[in-house]
């Protein structure tokens, strides 16, 4: 049991590098939900809420949806759970989408262009 929803806990979307940021998005929370629901199985978040410092680090960009909170990586290491997730982020309505070689990335953010879905050059 999660205690921002049924599978979901605040801990999950802690930033990785111990700092203790934690941004939620209760939209995105429900989206996620939403796809476990679908799933029916367990989805592993990789990283969610990302301070700067620890963004930096990871490479990610400097107007990251990981730093307010709009944005997760789920781990996706089979092809066909790649699709599984795929098939249940557009039954959601996930806007943003990005499909990199173990997770694929997603988010809600809405000062970015939407309807995004791509593969990553790794």
């Amino acid at each position: 049991m999660g205690d921002l929803s049924e599978n979901f806990s605040r801990s999950e979307f802690a930033c990785r590098c111990g700092c203790g940021k934690v941004i939620i998005n209760h939209e995105l929370v429900d989206k996620l939900q939403f796809m476990r629901d679908i799933l029916g199985s367990p989805m592993y978040i990789n990283s969610a809420t990302r301070c700067e410092k620890h963004n930096k680090a990871v490479g990610g960009v400097n107007n990251s949806a990981h730093l307010s909170g709009y944005a997760v990586d789920i781990a996706a290491k089979s092809s066909s759970y790649k699709y599984a997730l795929l098939d249940a982020a557009f039954a959601v309505g996930i806007p943003r989408i990005v499909i990199y070689k173990q997770f694929i990335h997603f988010d809600i953010d809405p000062t970015k262009a939407q309807l995004i879905c791509g593969v990553a050059n790794e």
